[in-house]
């Protein structure tokens, strides 16, 4: 249930610690080696000693160190090279003794701000090093631990830096220290994020289309700006009738009951969830005399379902879509892929304390939203029908929106777009639409360079009751350099350190279809349609 009281306290520090690092897929490079393309371009070596590369800066970067990392297991030896971007950005480009004339930077996650030696972070660095990438990063210009969530937006030069600046200044960076070191330039550069991650992947392609010739892009917070108004809508929304995690496993009951086999296959996971015509009101057993009890729901209960799924109304009008069905259901928490936990538990509903939607959206509001920071804004208090006007300029520093993809599409540039249908961090509906404009905006050209991919039972990023591993880095390589279209990305699903369920993701609008014969769990009995 939501609380009121909203200090950052305890609930918040496990946020900040933890869930930036896990808004991540962290499934990269998992299908490499049954890739078409080799990672091993000519390969290229260092012509300068490691420690050399201290001199590396200039132009507003300082480089702090550069430190020759031994091979350790299968991870090979590199040149670690750490620096600042003026004021406050700091970075990493770690530089492999055998390079495959490719760069991979990794995205953030929440209001960022990680370390750059978070275990997540490093994994994935140590991924990319061996299949021969550079690899670089960037905490986008502040620390989390000294400035939880948004506090960091004090200072306006951390907004620019966190909205866009320091991923393309930390790329160009990249660039300029990888041919220093090697002495020649990186042949290919990808970016690969997911959430925040997502949203840097498209502000690049839309601002500096330079940068990348490929991106992975991951259930991208692309409109910032009305997912935390989103956010205290739903908080809002369930504070008014409290839900708890013992009722929602009654409605994930009811939504599979009705909608699991409108797809063809009663298989546990709905392919669209917006085919689904399930109603709390009609479909949910309703309390006597509207007294809340086990079992059943009170027309609170069922009016707070129905604004979670309906969406943001302003002025009597649909203003931002809502959370789609099927993410009521168990799955794999997507911080620790160990625990099974409802896909609302945490960010919708928690057992006490404020949920991660409104620690996220009530530090945005506070910190960000109306140009002056505010530390006493009551989140209570936002207007849905007056304040969204008040929204413009965030709106156009931090959002991801424009549907002009044009030049990034005339330099070559690709991009892997996913995403989980039971994403309760960031509605997927939000997704969607996207695609949508740009298609609408580039035409049927759209899919010669950017195609979308949707997850039926995944959570936020990974995890959930679906097939969650997802490698849209190796089937953006093969389209960036060998032309290959991705036509399906065959993701898996892990229970127990077990492979227990292969599914085909299709472009969107397609979805997989099973074929009639074969196992329900292996991807060769689907075809996309």
């Amino acid at each position: 249930m939501i609380g009121r009281g909203c200090a950052l306290g305890l609930i918040a520090a496990a946020a900040l610690t933890a869930l930036p690092a896990a808004a991540q897929n962290s499934y990269s490079f998992l299908d490499a080696g049954k890739s078409a393309v080799s990672y091993s371009l000519a390969t290229a070596a260092p012509q300068l000693a490691c420690k050399e590369m201290r001199q590396a800066g200039g132009r507003g970067v300082t480089v702090l160190s550069a430190e020759l990392v031994a091979a350790a297991g299968s991870t090979p030896e590199f040149c670690r090279v750490l620096g600042v971007i003026a004021p406050e950005i700091r970075f990493e480009v770690a530089l492999p003794s055998t390079w495959n004339r490719r760069l991979y930077m990794r995205g953030n996650g929440g209001f960022a701000g990680e370390a750059l030696d978070a275990p997540p972070r490093v994994a994935q660095r140590d991924d990319a090093l061996r299949h021969g990438f550079a690899a670089a990063q960037t905490n986008t210009g502040h620390d989390a631990a000294s400035e939880p969530l948004a506090s960091f937006a004090m200072s306006y030069q951390k907004q620019v830096d966190y909205a866009f600046r320091a991923v393309h200044e930390t790329a160009q960076t990249a660039k300029r220290i990888v041919r220093a070191y090697y002495e020649r330039t990186a042949a290919y550069s990808y970016f690969d994020g997911c959430s925040t991650g997502g949203r840097q992947g498209l502000i690049s392609a839309q601002r500096f289309p330079g940068d990348f010739d490929g991106i992975a892009v991951g259930a991208p917070v692309l409109n910032f700006t009305d997912v935390m108004v989103w956010n205290l809508w739903n908080a809002r929304a369930l504070e008014k009738s409290a839900l708890t995690l013992d009722k929602m496993s009654l409605v994930a009951d009811a939504v599979t009951r009705k909608c699991d086999a409108k797809d063809g296959l009663a298989d546990g996971l709905i392919a669209d969830p917006r085919a689904c015509d399930f109603d709390p009101a009609a479909d949910l057993p309703k309390c006597t005399g509207d007294r809340d009890a086990p079992g059943c729901f009170t027309s609170g209960q069922i009016g707070a379902l129905k604004a979670v799924y309906g969406g943001v109304v302003s002025n009597g009008k649909p203003y931002f879509p809502g959370q789609p069905l099927s993410a009521e259901k168990i799955g794999l928490d997507f911080v620790n892929l160990r625990d099974k936990v409802s896909g609302w538990d945490g960010w919708l509903i928690t057992k006490s304390g404020p949920s991660r939607q409104l620690l996220y959206g009530e530090s945005f509001f506070k910190y960000m939203a109306f140009g002056k920071p505010d530390p006493a804004y009551d989140w209570h208090a936002f207007d849905y029908d007056k304040d969204p006007a008040r929204l413009t300029e965030i709106r156009r520093l931090l959002d991801a929106t424009d549907p002009d993809l044009s030049a990034f599409k005339s330099r070559g540039g690709k991009i892997v777009h996913y995403a989980g249908w039971s994403d309760t961090a960031l509605t997927p509906l939000m997704t969607i639409g996207y695609y949508e404009q740009v298609n609408a905006r580039m035409g049927a050209s759209t899919r010669d360079f950017y195609r979308l991919f949707m997850v039926p039972g995944m959570f936020h990023c990974r995890g959930g009751f679906g097939t969650d591993r997802v490698d849209a880095l190796t089937a953006l390589v093969n389209w960036v350099e060998n032309g290959t279209a991705p036509e399906k990305i065959v993701a898996t699903q892990m229970d127990g350190g077990k492979l227990v369920r292969s599914r085909p993701l299709c472009p969107y609008p397609q979805t997989a279809h099973y074929a009639g014969s074969g196992s329900a769990d292996e991807a060769a009995s689907f075809t996309c349609r």
